[in-house]
């Protein structure tokens, strides 16, 4: 292209946004001696000056649709001169007059409570307003609330991760705060010795039950989690995790343990076997019935129970099918005279027992003879 196609197209559209007509300005620009190189480097600093003015009147033009000007958008060129123009010029028109800053809001203030909590673990700036602003909402509990955070985010391994958790319960209104036991829980944990955050937790599981209704079933899981609890070697880790499948709804309600106690007792299973039958009943909760008859038929054929439970004890903890053991007569049968196999077996085992005897005594009688012979012998060999 060449160089002097820009110079020319600017003046074209100056005098068109003067409002000259095509024909005067395009003879203009034909008549102007500044065809060449040298007129479009002079002129150079008018077509800066004239993308200046463009730029405003664009600008104008804007401002003026917002407003919903009349006159002045229709004859923007206008506006610019009259408003503009004279703005630079040092005039104290209103377009030259600065807008004042808008207020901005503060942030709201932080709780020194809910800062000092987020010192202390070291939480993200974002998540101490967030727990800020959900507190806010729970102004009757905070004192039991923030106590409860500093004993859940104490055991965590990132307390920011649990953080949002904790206020993702409070807005759902699932977060309890720390709260007195009650004489049930109390008593759970004097007979096992569970620590506090243990209690609490049970407490909270019961609180939970309450508040939606179900007190009885909060009864329900503890006397449940009781008998688990009687025969486990860990009460406290074991509280820990089943009162969190209960209050995370991993499970409805803990199994019952009056069957498998039952076998407990027939069987007389030592501390590990009755621990191993209480977490067969634990994961295999769905068809427990069946899986405790299967157990019988291997305790039945079977001489030392606790071992053998033991044995199998793996195999359906993980979930698989166990076979049945081959069959055996129960203890004290095969041995009276009603049995024909037995009777006769053992019949026969007399006789053969009898002629062994007879056929010692025989040899032993024979032995006699000979040494009676040989003794004679010798008697008469000394009188000759």
């Amino acid at each position: 292209l060449p160089r002097w196609l820009p110079w020319w197209l600017s003046r074209c559209l100056r005098w068109l946004l003067w409002g000259l007509p095509w024909d005067d300005a395009r003879h203009e620009a034909r008549n102007d001696a500044s065809w060449g190189h040298d007129a479009w480097v002079q002129s150079h600093d008018d077509d800066d000056d004239m993308m200046m003015m463009m730029m405003q009147n664009m600008m104008m033009q804007q401002a003026q649709k917002m407003q919903g000007g009349g006159d002045a958008a229709a004859n923007p060129m206008a506006a610019m001169m009259g408003g503009g123009m004279p703005a630079e010029a040092g005039g104290g028109s209103s377009s030259a007059k600065k807008r004042d800053p808008s207020p901005q809001k503060n942030d709201e203030e932080i709780d020194p409570d809910i800062r000092e909590l987020g010192d202390y673990f070291n939480i993200e700036e974002r998540w101490i307003k967030r727990l800020n602003e959900t507190m806010s909402k729970r102004r009757d509990t905070k004192a039991q609330d923030i106590e409860k955070l500093y004993e859940v985010l104490e055991r965590a391994r990132s307390p920011t991760g649990l953080l949002t958790v904790q206020i993702g319960k409070m807005e759902c209104g699932q977060f309890v705060g720390k709260i007195k036991p009650d004489k049930d829980v109390e008593r759970l944990a004097r007979k096992f010795k569970l620590d506090d955050h243990v209690t609490s937790r049970l407490t909270e599981l019961k609180v939970c039950r309450r508040t939606s209704g179900q007190e009885e079933r909060g009864l329900k899981d503890l006397e449940r989690l009781e008998q688990h609890l009687r025969y486990c070697k860990r009460p406290n880790a074991m509280a820990t995790l089943l009162a969190g499948k209960l209050l995370e709804g991993e499970v409805d309600e803990l199994p019952d343990l009056a069957e498998a106690e039952k076998i407990m007792e027939k069987y007389k299973l030592d501390e590990d076997a009755r621990s191993k039958l209480r977490e067969i009943v634990e994961k295999r909760a769905d068809d427990k019935d069946e899986v405790l008859a299967t157990v019988k038929k291997h305790l039945d054929t079977s001489t030392f129970a606790s071992s053998m439970l033991c044995k199998i004890a793996r195999t359906l903890i993980d979930g698989e099918k166990l076979a049945d053991p081959p069959d055996r007569p129960p203890k004290g049968k095969g041995k009276g005279r009603d049995d024909d196999g037995g009777g006769d077996r053992d019949r026969d085992r007399r006789d053969r027992d009898k002629d062994r005897d007879r056929d010692r005594d025989r040899r032993d009688r024979s032995r006699d003879r000979d040494r009676d012979r040989d003794r004679d012998r010798d008697r008469d060999r000394d009188r000759d």
